[in-house]
């Protein structure tokens, strides 16, 4: 095995581990709140998505483009495509944050 697979197989490992903790805590977060009759608070989000989505897109047709130049760009698609379910796994964790802020504040 070729160091360059090693290492994205590693990084895809980390990847995946992070995106389906995230995903298991979302979901066991909905089922416990599926019964909850209480109304959800206001929710909040002072994010900058906009340019991660300009900048994901960018990235994805920089790499594309590249790859018709030198095929050693073939290995950054598993590595964005890794950096995204990453980041989504990192996105569960995040909402979960938000909507505990939110409801400790309305308790107050």
């Amino acid at each position: 095995m070729s160091p360059i697979f090693t290492a994205i197989i590693v990084l895809g490992l980390c990847g995946a581990a992070v995106f389906i903790s995230g995903f298991i805590t979302a979901v066991r977060e909905a089922i416990h709140q599926h019964g909850d009759a209480t109304p959800e608070g206001e929710w909040v989000d002072h994010g900058h998505y906009g340019w991660s989505a300009f900048f994901a897109v960018f990235a994805s047709a920089l790499i594309i483009a590249l790859v018709g130049f030198s095929p050693i760009f073939i290995y950054a698609g598993p590595l964005l495509a890794i950096v995204t379910a990453t980041g989504v796994g990192i996105a569960f964790f995040v909402g979960q944050g938000k909507r505990a802020a939110t409801t400790a504040g309305r308790k107050s």
